[in-house]
C-alpha cells in the first residue's frame, strides 16, 4: 500500500511587529505519517529553517543565526535590552556552522516560556506533546509574541 505525502508549509510573524515578516522565510516539507506531536513539528520546521535558510538565501551563518535569533530570542534578553538600551538588538556572534539541532532546543525553549505560539490550520496547539493530526495541505503558523513596550 502507497504512503500519503502530507504537505505542510509553515509561516513564521512577529505579533505587534510593523511587517508580518520575522525574516525567517515560509519553509515547505513533506511529512509521510498522518499524526505527529508539536515537538517533532517544531522539530521538523526549524531544521527546514536552516536549510532553507543556507539553500534559497545563500546567507552566511552569522545572518542565519540573525535570522532564528529574531525569532527565539528569549523575553529576558528583549527586556533587558529595551531597558538598558531603549532598544532591541540582535546578539553580536561570531561566523561559524549553524547547527540545527541546537536551533531546535532554543526553540523548543522559547516555546515553553511562550515566546510563540503555534496556529495549525488555523488552531492553537499549546502542548508539545499535543497530537497533531495531518491534511494533505495543513499550514501552519509560529507567530512570535512581542511584549507590549511600557507594558507590564
Amino acid at each position: 500500500m502507497a504512503r500519503r505525502l502530507f504537505a505542510v508549509e509553515v509561516r513564521t510573524r512577529v505579533g505587534g511587529a510593523a511587517l508580518p515578516s520575522s525574516g525567517l522565510v515560509p519553509v515547505h516539507f513533506s511529512l509521510t505519517d498522518e499524526q505527529l506531536t508539536l515537538a517533532h513539528l517544531i522539530r521538523r520546521t526549524v531544521e527546514e529553517q536552516v536549510r532553507e535558510l543556507c539553500a534559497r538565501q545563500k546567507l552566511d551563518a552569522l545572518a542565519i543565526k540573525s535570522a532564528l535569533d529574531r525569532h527565539y530570542l528569549t523575553e529576558d534578553e528583549v527586556t533587558a535590552q529595551a531597558e538598558r538600551n531603549g532598544v532591541v538588538r540582535l546578539p553580536k556572534r561570531r561566523p561559524g556552522r549553524v547547527d540545527a539541532e541546537v536551533e531546535v532546543r532554543r526553540a523548543l525553549a522559547a516555546f515553553k516560556r511562550r515566546a510563540f505560539v503555534v496556529f495549525v490550520d488555523g488552531r492553537q496547539v499549546e502542548d508539545l506533546e499535543a497530537q497533531i493530526r495531518m491534511r494533505l495541505d495543513t499550514r501552519v503558523t509560529f507567530l512570535r509574541l512581542m511584549p507590549l513596550a511600557g507594558g507590564a
